[in-house]
């Protein structure tokens, strides 16, 4: 089935919202990249922040277009628009019909995200 105007909305309103709350958020609890914690130091210094309006706002400007051109880039691999340097032959998203259920031996992209980040080594362009 696909893709519905709906659905589409929906994950692209979604995804928006994403990018403003978590831009806005300085956490301290970092999990990307894996085992890249932040350091005592680093900590320090972003607490600095919240008394420096300016910076605080450069700060969330630049998190927010980070996030956005890797969804960007993401969605161009879908639209077919540019290719991956490893085997591909395209994907795309599509509705799931109210009756039908997901295979539950279906790897879930949400996992797997954080599982393939040290397989990046290998495959640098």
């Amino acid at each position: 089935m696909p893709l519905s105007d709906s659905n589409l909305n929906s994950l692209m309103l979604e995804i928006h919202n994403s990018i403003n709350s978590y831009s806005n958020e300085l956490s301290e609890n970092v999990t990307y990249p894996p085992g890249g914690e932040l350091t005592e130091a680093e900590k320090e210094e972003l607490k600095k922040i919240s008394n420096n309006p300016v910076l605080k706002s450069a700060l969330q400007k630049i998190t927010a277009d980070t996030a956005a051109a890797v969804v960007f880039d993401i969605f161009c691999l879908i639209d077919g628009v540019t290719d991956p340097a490893d085997e591909w032959t395209g994907i795309k998203l599509e509705d799931i019909a109210e009756d039908e259920e997901p295979e539950p031996e279906e790897m879930m992209l949400h996992d797997k995200f954080y599982d393939t980040y040290p397989d990046r080594d290998e495959h640098k362009i």
